[in-house]
């Protein structure tokens, strides 16, 4: 281990000595006027209502991409209004081909770049450190979220209270959005510092992107040069809240493999609760919450590796600040909780100090993590109760952190304990610094049964620490990680323990090369070594070039003459080469997005410890052959050949499609198939459908109808059918729909 930290010394000096010139840029701002008294625009897309002439037009737009600095080839405007409720923004999007504009209607955050759309980042503390966004295609989709700077992370996961609409102009499109301020994470009397960028996506022949402010290349963020949003008054009265009352209605019936069958019909009642007593400080709470059924896992190629797999987030409750959880280890991850019946969350966001505390009571069934050196081991998971918390300072360039978690099985099973400090540097407009030591203290042990049992405490620590360089069209990274045999977190995703790790990425590119908008070649080398005896567990050497062309093509491919893997302690060092490569590209507006990737070669059988030829494939297709139809094919395949026949074959399909009812409402429907054999022998199979009716009348209020169906096993099924009928309403909505069918009736 010295000799790999003084190689990691020299490396670090080395990119240090890298030319580090920023380009200043002074700010341009937005400013917002006030609405009159009893002025209150209506939400129709249109920019026709006498307000809209006092506000000041911004228009200095510039290109973002796929060339940094050109002329914007169609203009945009923006304007800002605001009352005691909400922000409006106007966005005038100006287009000399109208008929090119692309917009279908998509299902809630799945707006993107193969779409018109303009999207409004709003920092109302002002440390350009996250921003939330609010994004509107010219159809009227919409999709929200949250953008981190520490990681420069697009977040969909956060759903916000917002609104918005679109309209046809004779030169274009226009859109409204309005921002609640119940919506918005500002400070008391903190309004002089708010922060804004407006940006336009343009999908022709180049997919074009621009922005109301320049975002160099050595930006540390997309949202490290947001600019001021001037003359904004904070309303008098901060405080909000919001109740969430829910209906599930569920009838349900199994056949288990030995032919027994069971029924149940079950009616539950849930509520969510937001609170807002002060303007930095929100509190959520879920009672009974119901989260099946809405939201499929897609199922991941998971036969030839000992390692679990991270699976995405899909609950509402654990979507609010997502962004303040997330440390440099990425040390919660709220899919552990498997069946919560209750929880509550308290979040303060100030100039400086930010913080999130979680409290989870959780059913459990599911599984406990036992992360090892050469794989990872689970344990029935029992129930469970909760304690997370992280706090943040910022100061300037330094962000200080610190990260505590207390996981306390039931029957005295024994508990988890994970806390530790973190650090961010942003040494510079380039040179960016993160640290992270967690200590974990584990008294709940699984016997021999893969129970978790109380037992004398096992102890261990990780340490990460990353430094990055980004600008000028090189990047670099460094990242050491040091984690303990002892080390485990079960309320975060840690899949491996008792190794020590090291990568090393360098990275150079060049704009406009031929056909391509950028070009770059890229050098990557890790290796992972077990802590008890030095041994290597991985070892790489990776090569590569990526590049972008028009059609919102991308292209990358990676060489693997180097690639040593050791599946077990006692195991061999298995030599794999092998090729990477992939490829996205949109052929046509009916073709909107093709995503495939590929490996082919040498590789590792982690099941008999030997080297086969082989191959790993993963594609995805969207179609649209009509304008209401959505259809998302993707198939993901793994085989690997020996002795004449596979002697492994793993085949993933999926489809999903959609049917679109209107910007509010979709019929949804699913099938996804999945097959895992061995030597010709069929070990798993699964088959399941669904079929979905939802209406998404605002952000709380929400209502689905469907059924489903699964089979599982090979010879000896499982078998269940569900139908559901799920309804949750916000009583804010409620109340105004009341008013208005009165306001209609007299």
């Amino acid at each position: 281990m010295p000799r790999l930290l003084i190689f990691v010394i020299c490396w670090a000096t080395a990119l240090l000595a890298l030319p580090a010139d920023a380009a200043a840029q002074a700010d341009a701002s937005i400013q917002a006027v006030p609405l009159s008294p009893g002025e209150t625009p209506r939400l129709t897309g249109r920019l026709d209502h006498p307000a809209w002439k006092r506000a000041p037009v911004y228009d200095q737009f510039v290109e973002k991409a796929p060339t940094l600095d050109a002329q914007p080839t169609q203009a945009t405007q923006v304007q800002v209004l605001f009352d005691e409720q909400a922000l409006y923004v106007g966005i005038t999007a100006f287009d000399t081909e109208p008929a090119l504009i692309r917009k279908p209607l998509v299902r809630y955050d799945q707006v993107n770049r193969t779409q018109d759309f303009v999207v409004v980042y709003v920092d109302p503390i002002g440390s350009r450190r996250s921003a939330q966004w609010f994004r509107v295609s010219a159809a009227g989709s919409q999709a929200d979220g949250l953008h981190t700077a520490a990681d420069d992370n697009e977040d969909f996961a956060p759903d916000f209270d917002w609104d918005a609409a679109v309209a046809p102009h004779p030169l274009g499109w226009t859109a409204v959005l309005r921002l609640p301020f119940a919506s918005l994470r500002f400070t008391e009397g903190g309004a002089d510092r708010w922060r804004i960028m407006v940006a336009r996506r343009l999908p022709r022949q180049d997919f074009h992107l621009f922005t109301s402010v320049r975002v160099p290349q050595e930006a540390a963020s997309f949202i490290d040069r947001l600019q001021p949003l001037r003359g904004v008054t904070l309303p008098e009265r901060h405080s909000f809240l919001t109740l969430r009352p829910g209906l599930t209605l569920r009838g349900a019936r199994e056949r288990s493999p030995d032919g027994t069958r069971r029924s149940e019909q079950v009616v539950d009642a849930s509520l969510d609760i937001k609170w807002r007593p002060l303007a930095e400080l929100v509190v959520d709470a879920t009672l009974n919450p119901d989260f099946s059924q809405v939201a499929l896992d897609v199922p991941q190629l998971s036969g030839n590796t000992r390692f679990a797999l991270s699976i995405p987030e899909k609950r509402p409750f654990f979507f609010e600040s997502a962004d303040l959880l997330r440390s440099p280890t990425e040390a919660f991850y709220t899919r552990s909780f498997t069946a919560p019946r209750a929880g509550l969350r308290a979040t303060w966001r100030g100039s400086r100090l930010a913080g999130s505390t979680l409290m989870v009571d959780d059913r459990g069934g599911g599984q406990v993590l036992l992360p090892r050196t050469y794989g990872t081991d689970v344990a029935e998971q029992p129930a469970s109760r909760t304690l997370a918390a992280r706090g943040r300072v910022d100061e300037g360039p330094l962000q200080w952190g610190a990260v505590m978690a207390v996981r306390r099985y039931e029957q005295q099973r024994g508990d988890n304990v994970v806390f530790g400090p973190d650090l961010g540097w942003r040494i510079d407009d380039r040179w960016r610094l993160r640290a992270q030591w967690l200590h974990a203290r584990s008294t709940a042990l699984p016997d021999g049964r893969g129970v978790l049992q109380r037992a004398a405490a096992a102890d261990g620590d990780r340490l990460y620490l990353e430094l990055k360089r980004n600008g000028d069209l090189r990047e670099s990274e460094v990242i050491v990680q040091d984690i303990g045999a002892g080390f485990r977190h079960d309320g975060g995703f840690v899949n491996q323990a008792g190794v020590r790790k090291l990568s090393l990425f360098q990275s150079q590119g060049w704009q406009a090369v031929g056909p391509f908008h950028e070009f770059w070649l890229n050098i990557k080398a890790t290796r992972s070594q077990a802590r008890d005896d030095g041994r290597t567990v991985e070892q790489q050497i990776i090569p590569g070039l990526y590049t972008t062309a028009a059609h919102n093509l991308e292209w990358w491919l990676e060489l693997h003459p180097v690639a040593q893997l050791r599946a077990s302690h006692d195991g061999p060092l298995l030599p794999q080469r092998y090729l990477s490569s992939g490829l996205v590209f949109s052929p046509a507006t009916w073709f909107p997005l093709l995503d495939t990737s590929i490996d082919i070669g040498r590789l590792a059988d982690t099941h008999d410890e030997r080297l086969r030829s082989g191959l790993r494939w993963n594609t995805t297709a969207k179609l649209r052959p009509l304008a209401a139809l959505e259809l998302e094919p993707s198939l993901s395949s793994s085989w690997l050949r020996g002795d004449g026949q596979r002697a492994y074959d793993e085949q993933i399909a999926n489809l999903l499609a959609v049917w679109h009812l209107g910007p509010r409402s979709h019929l949804r429907a699913i099938v996804q198939r999945s097959r895992v054999e061995r030597e010709g022998l069929r070990l798993d199979q699964r088959q399941e459908q669904s079929i979905t009716w939802s209406w998404r009348p605002s952000a709380g209020s929400v209502f689905y109808v469907g059924v489903s169906r699964v089979r599982d096993g090979v010879r000896a099924q499982q078998r269940g059918t569900e139908a559901f009928v799920k309804l949750q309403f916000d009583l804010d909505d409620s109340r105004r729909w009341i008013d208005r069918m009165s306001g209609a009736g007299t």
